[in-house]
This record gives structure tokens, sequence and C-alpha cells, in this order.
């Protein structure tokens, strides 16, 4: 060490401050470059992953691209083993007006593929990836692969959609009324209906039988968020909401027989355009901006044998949430159950359901309806 006048050289404190910024900032950079590193290592493997899922699904039957107009509205179905609900679900959604239907199939085994063949301007595409660890992906290339252009309705067989005004105006004038307004997507809140009776009582009945039939539903124990909540913010925050009446619930005759912490709200219509990234989670679709009224999504999870459904979807571990072993698991102690002893009210009419807060529409809304 260099001595000057017999002192050993000590640096200054100004120069010992800056020695320790740079190793400071050195530091700084490493660890800014493993952030960037492992940032881009996601991104290539999230791009792999895309790839890898949008060769899995691949056409056999009807148009392997459909380009809509404007107004147009294409329903989007992925499924495996639907075919209870698919015969009814697809004839009630043509009469709202949809044009084009996209079935995506995940390997069913009873004979939901030939029933989605039996309708005029269809794709079906099979798709072999893991819906357990693919589900968004599948979803995504559903709503983008075999369209261009238009609205996409995409739901759950066992969901059939209702608005304010579906009696007078169908999907594409709707459409039409939202775009001149700039909105761009509908949210919808999904209702629980359930039998009054033994939940075995209606193992054979028909879908289009259960609609009438599976009548009751509950408005009880139903939870909220706002929309600009941290609940999905990262995907949110793309979006727009024009009433901030409309919230995401939580819950409802679920949670109150089976101890779920369900969600209930979807975006289930929403126009493709650039930056619309549909479906990165089951229930939300980014890049959109949600019209000032919700409607409602009619949810018949429990009709149709549903104990040997759940069973056999609990089997296979297709699904990363715990609600089916909930489900089952009480089926499987109260074969007896009746689950309109837990749905208070009957036969829901979008006016009942707005009255009472489960759905929203502005005062502008509900003139653009009528």
């Amino acid at each position: 060490m260099a001595a000057v006048a017999g002192q050993l050289f000590r640096p200054s404190p100004g120069t010992a401050i800056q020695g320790l910024n740079k190793k400071l900032s050195l530091s700084m950079n490493i660890s800014s470059l493993f952030r960037i590193r492992k940032r881009i290592s996601r991104r290539l493997a999230q791009h792999a992953a895309d790839r890898r899922v949008s060769a899995c699904i691949t056409p056999i039957h009807g148009p392997a691209m459909t380009r809509l107009t404007d107004d147009q509205v294409a329903l989007v179905i992925v499924g495996r083993d639907v075919g209870y609900f698919l015969d009814h679900h697809i004839r009630h959604h043509l009469k709202l007006g949809v044009s084009h239907i996209v079935y995506v199939d995940n390997g069913s085994t009873d004979d939901s593929i030939s029933i989605a063949r039996r309708f005029d301007n269809v794709t079906i595409a099979r798709c072999t990836a893991d819906f357990r660890n693919h589900q968004n992906q599948i979803r995504y290339f559903a709503n983008t692969k075999f369209l261009k252009g238009g609205w996409r309705l995409a739901i759950d067989p066992d969901e059939l959609l209702d608005y304010p005004g579906s009696d007078r105006i169908d999907l594409p004038e709707l459409t039409r009324r939202m775009t001149a307004r700039g909105h761009t997507a509908l949210v919808a809140q999904m209702l629980d209906m359930v039998y009054d009776g033994p939940i075995a009582d209606t193992d054979s009945m028909d879908f289009a039988k259960a609609e009438r039939h599976f009548d009751r539903f509950s408005l009880m124990n139903i939870t909220d968020k706002p929309y600009d909540s941290e609940f999905l913010k990262d995907l949110l925050d793309h979006n727009r909401a024009t009433n901030p009446d409309i919230r995401f619930l939580f819950g409802g005759l679920r949670r109150t027989a089976f101890g779920e912490q369900c969600c209930l709200t979807k975006h289930a219509l929403f126009k493709m355009e650039r930056g619309v990234v549909p479906h990165p989670h089951p229930h939300a679709t980014s890049g959109v901006t949600c019209t000032d009224f919700s409607a409602l999504l009619r949810h018949y999870k429990f009709a149709g044998n549903v104990l040997a459904r759940e069973r056999k979807l609990l089997a296979e571990n297709r699904i990363r949430h715990g609600e089916t072993r909930l489900r089952v698991e009480r089926f499987e102690a109260d074969d007896d159950l009746n689950l309109g002893d837990y749905a208070e009210h009957r036969a829901p009419t979008i006016p009942f359901l707005i009255k009472h807060g489960f759905l929203q529409a502005s005062e502008a809304a509900l003139k653009m309806v009528t």
C-alpha cells in the first residue's frame, strides 16, 4: 500500500462513497440483467407453449377460417363430453342471432362432435392439449384461430345467455348499438339454476326439459369486488368499465350449499379487434370497453346426471380448483340432496334481477335496449 510522508494512504470519504456507489451500481445492473433475462426466458417459454397448444388444435369439420362482419357474433365453445348440453345450447343462441359456431372438442368420449356436426355454419376442431395446464391458451386459440373480425360469445355449454331487450333485439343489433356508443364488451353474471326436489330425480331430463324445470335460484350469500379491485388487476387494467356499479360477484347458491368461492362474473360477449386478448383468464378478456349494463348467464351445472359427470371430471383431474371435490363429497354424503332448499326465488326475469342489484343497467343502457 502506498505511503505519503510516512503515513498510510487512506481514501477521502468522497472517494469511498464513489467506490461504494460503483459497487452498488454494478450490483443493481447485474440484478436488473438477471430480471430481464428471467423475463425473456418466461416469454420464450410462453411463446413455445403457445405454439405447442396451437398445433394441438386442428379443424376436423367446417371452414378453417370464417370472416365475420362488424356486427356478426360467433358462438365459441370449448368442451369435453358436453353432448348433454350441446344441442339445446347451440339452438338457444342461434335464436338470439349468432351466425357461426366454433366448437373445440378436448377429447370427448360421448357424442359431442356428432351433435355439433348437425348444424350449419359450424367449425369443429379437435384439441389434444392438456386442459388442466393449458386452459387459457385453448380458449384463446378457440376464439382466434378459426375466426376473423366480428364478435365472440364465448361461454360454457351449460350456460344460456339472456340480456335486457333480448325479446326485441337480436345479438347483431345489440352489437351495432354497443359499437355506436364505443362499447366493445358485455359483462354477464352467472346465476345457478336448480331443481326443487332430489337431484337424482332429474338424471333422465334432457337439457331442454331441464331448462324449464330448473327454475329456482338464490341471491343470497353473494359477495362482490369493484371492477377495478386487485382481482385480476393485471388483466383488467387494460379494460375500461363504463358503469362502476357493475362488479365482480362471488359465491351465491354454490357457496351456501357446497362452500365454494366461485366467481360468477364473465366477459361473455366481446368484439375481436386489435389489442383484445380473449380469455387470458376463464372469466376475463383484456383490452375491452365494457358496456353499462350486465347480462344474465343462466347456469345449469346441476342438470343431466351431475354426480356421474362430476365424478368423471374429478377422476380425470382436469381442473385445478377444488370446487369439484367439494360438490362430489356433498352429493355422496347426501344422495337425497335437494338444492331447491337453498333457493329462495323462482323463475328469474331481467327486471327482477336489476331491481335486486344482481344485474345492473344505467338509464342510458335501458334507453338503448328499448
